[in-house]
């Protein structure tokens, strides 16, 4: 009796421990799923046999057992927790249940996708987009290139070469089908034989590879697969990637390269790929998680990232990140976020917060955990206070190299003074309050600035210019763009010309620049590779004069004039004759820009792209001599000429021979909105029929205006006006056509 009664006693302790009872029903399900997916979670054998033996038998024999399977549960019972935690993260209808519609119309847009490879140097995404035309409506055409560098302003892109391969939407399946089957004589483009292939849709995750499991019997699908091709492969892909075979190193190279939200679901294949799953994180030092809202299983407005999913992520790979890159990303996240990354990402160098909106108690906590961070972007703050930025940057700030706050409106500058000296670049752009006193403390504690960008700060004075040529003798990159620089003159702005030491400067829309600065520039800055000018001054203050003594700076690589009234034949001739090293050059909505002109600029043959979008006296016999200046040479890069808006007809021009590429975009509304302003510029193709529409109407709208522009300056003189009557049929007709008035 006694025995029996200590037997039941101790059952009844094992069955009231509720720690107990929690893991026991977690195996259970864990077995029940194995089942019913053939195997998908199982571990091992002996697992399998520990976890069927445990079902029959009393809970306390499941502490007592001690066997192989048990052994095995204990090495794994530390993955457990996580495995179970993570259910209402990415479990559920999202991570278990395949939605097969989602899949259906996933795969309905990749049958009209194609991409093309082998794809000339040579080509633009219109001249691709007009290719692939002959077999179907092209509704999106996207040909990457390397990074352009772009301003609010307009400033000059660095222009390179296309990569080569390019992605291709059409409106129906069957053109995409026609393209495929094209011959390769078919697909020859600049001599130059392109290859079609069919497009695989992966998701470019934080990671961004898809991996197939050849463990499934039969090539059968798993159940987890979180879109057509993560986890789950045919028979055919199996056999070409023979995964059983890879050692395990180069698996968790390949799951590195994960989505994030895959990478997770990948713990629940088997044992192997939990492992696996779990390493790979360790190959991670960059995350940017605005790359997760692609695809339908990404972070959207339906499914926004939450704080349970940033933890979920960071308590993974968090103690192996150097940059996090939360900007872009469409979220719910608050204070707890901070504490979050606070927590896991202790050796964090780059963070992006941008968007992220949070008390000045957990900005602060955030910057006394992160000791080693070095670059810091907090962007688009337009209602965060001086005092969250000082809470943000009170521990940290000493010890930053790169600050951008970019956008925030309310900044006052009372936390510059916590900077130290290793600080080099802060990017201060649409800043409006930054007030005199901040100038100065930026002076003080940051004297070994690089690169200043002050776009937009109104409030800086003649002092802090002449504070900021004096304390800051290293500075070489300076822009100082926008209109309204109430407490600056034209006197005060002659300081920039005893930065000796800049490498580029940008005065776009500055309408104190005339031309006694630009002669200061042309003398005092010798070392001046980047200079912009866009919009800047007045017709009076700048003049041919000024104009021609940027000749003068030898070292000039880059140079913007776009919309200067003074921009004529002589000074811009001088200007590309004596800057041999001229590599980019600028000018669009130059209206007095003539032939002789762009004649003149022909004759520098260091050139790689002229704009000269909106010019309307460009004629094409100026752009076919230029395009003769340049005739295909071994080693010599393609020159780009973009002449959109201009009197310029493709159809009468010819670039056999030649290694120019004429692009017929019209670039010339970047330029003319004001600061602050949004520009709408003409896109190739769209992905929406709702954008497909107002893409058309824009593309009419640039022909219209194209063919007004061609009539006035090509076209035949005679005059339409005789008398009143006919002069208001004449204007309402011209207002019709130009898209002015509708009927």
């Amino acid at each position: 009796m006694d025995f029996l009664s200590s037997r039941s006693s101790f059952r009844a302790s094992a069955l009231g421990d509720s720690k107990s009872q929690s893991m026991f029903k977690a195996l259970r399900r864990l077995h029940g799923q194995n089942l019913e997916s053939r195997g998908l979670n199982d571990m091992t054998e002996a697992f399998q046999s520990f976890v069927t033996r445990a079902r029959f038998f009393s809970i306390g024999k499941l502490r007592r057992t001690w066997s192989h399977s048990a052994a095995e549960f204990i090495k794994y019972r530390r993955l457990l927790p996580m495995l179970l935690a993570d259910g209402a993260v990415f479990d559920g209808h999202e991570t278990d249940d395949f939605d097969a519609s989602l899949a259906f119309q996933a795969a309905s847009r990749d049958d009209k996708k194609i991409v093309v490879t082998n794809i000339s140097p040579r080509v633009t995404p219109s001249q691709l987009q007009s290719f692939f035309s002959q077999y179907g409506k092209v509704t999106h055409c996207s040909l990457p290139r390397e990074e352009r560098k772009h301003s609010m302003f307009g400033t000059m892109p660095k222009h390179t070469r296309n990569c080569g391969t390019a992605t291709i939407t059409f409106k129906k399946a069957e053109g995409a089908e026609k393209a495929k089957n094209a011959n390769p004589e078919e697909l020859k483009l600049y001599d130059q034989s392109m290859v079609v292939s069919a497009y695989i849709s992966k998701k470019k995750g934080g990671k961004g590879f898809v991996l197939s499991d050849d463990s499934s019997k039969d090539g059968g699908s798993l159940s987890r697969a979180s879109s057509t091709q993560s986890l789950a492969s045919n028979s055919a892909s199996s056999e070409i990637f023979p995964w059983k075979n890879l050692p395990k190193r180069a698996l968790e190279l390949i799951v590195s390269f994960l989505p994030v939200a895959d990478t997770i679901r990948l713990e629940r294949v088997n044992k192997k790929y939990l492992e696996i799953s779990i390493k790979s994180w360790t190959h991670v030092n960059k995350l940017v998680l605005a790359r997760e809202s692609e695809g339908n299983r990404g972070f959207n407005k339906q499914r926004p990232l939450r704080n349970n999913h940033l933890k979920a992520i960071l308590t993974r790979g968090g103690a192996h990140l150097k940059t996090l890159d939360l900007s872009g990303i469409i979220h719910i996240l608050g204070d707890k976020a901070l504490d979050i990354i606070a927590t896991c990402c202790p050796n964090l160098v780059e963070l992006d917060i941008s968007g992220l909106h949070a008390h000045g108690e957990a900005l602060q906590e955030l910057g006394d955990n992160l000791r080693s961070l070095r670059q810091l972007s907090y962007r688009g703050m337009e209602v965060t206070g001086d005092k969250a930025f000082w809470f943000l940057l009170k521990s940290c700030g000493s010890s930053l190299k790169f600050v951008d706050l970019r956008g925030a409106k309310r900044l006052h500058g009372r936390a510059f003074r916590l900077f130290g000296s290793q600080l080099e670049q802060i990017y201060l752009d649409g800043c409006t309050k930054v007030d005199p006193l901040a100038f100065e403390d930026l002076c003080t504690t940051a004297a070994g600035l690089k690169e200043l960008r002050i776009n937009e700060c109104y409030r800086i004075t003649d002092e802090n210019l002449s504070m900021i040529s004096r304390r800051m003798s290293d500075l070489t990159v300076l822009t100082l763009c926008g209109d309204s620089f109430n407490s600056l003159t034209a006197a005060g702005l002659v300081h920039i010309t005893h930065m000796t030491s800049i490498v580029e400067l940008a005065l776009d829309y500055n309408t104190l620049v005339n031309d006694e600065l630009l002669k200061r520039i042309s003398t005092g800055l010798p070392n001046l590779s980047s200079l912009s000018l866009a919009n800047s001054g007045d017709d009076l203050s700048v003049t041919p004069d000024g104009i021609a003594s940027l000749a003068k700076l030898s070292e000039l690589t880059q140079l913007d004039l776009s919309s200067l009234a003074a921009v004529k034949t002589v000074s811009l001739v001088k200007i590309a004759t004596e800057c041999k090293k001229l590599e980019l050059l600028q000018l669009r909505n130059c209206t007095y820009l003539n032939d002789e002109g762009v004649s003149g600029i022909s004759k520098n043959k260091n050139l790689r792209h002229v704009d000269l979008s909106g010019s309307i006296l460009i004629s094409n016999n100026s752009v076919q001599e230029f395009i003769k200046a340049f005739p295909i040479e071994a080693k010599k890069p393609a020159v780009t000429l973009v002449v959109g808006g201009t009197a310029a007809d493709a159809s009468k021009l010819s670039v056999r021979g030649s290694r120019v590429i004429v692009d017929f975009s019209d670039y010339s509304t970047i330029v003319s909105i004001p600061p602050g302003g949004s520009s709408s510029t003409f896109r190739i193709g769209s992905c929406s029929d709702t954008e497909d529409a107002s893409s058309d109407d824009d593309f009419e709208a640039l022909t219209a205006q194209r063919s007004f522009y061609i009539d006035a300056v090509c076209g035949e003189d005679d005059s339409p006006v005789t008398d009143q009557k006919d002069l208001l049929e004449w204007a309402e007709r011209e207002a019709r056509n130009l898209g002015l008035i509708k009927d």
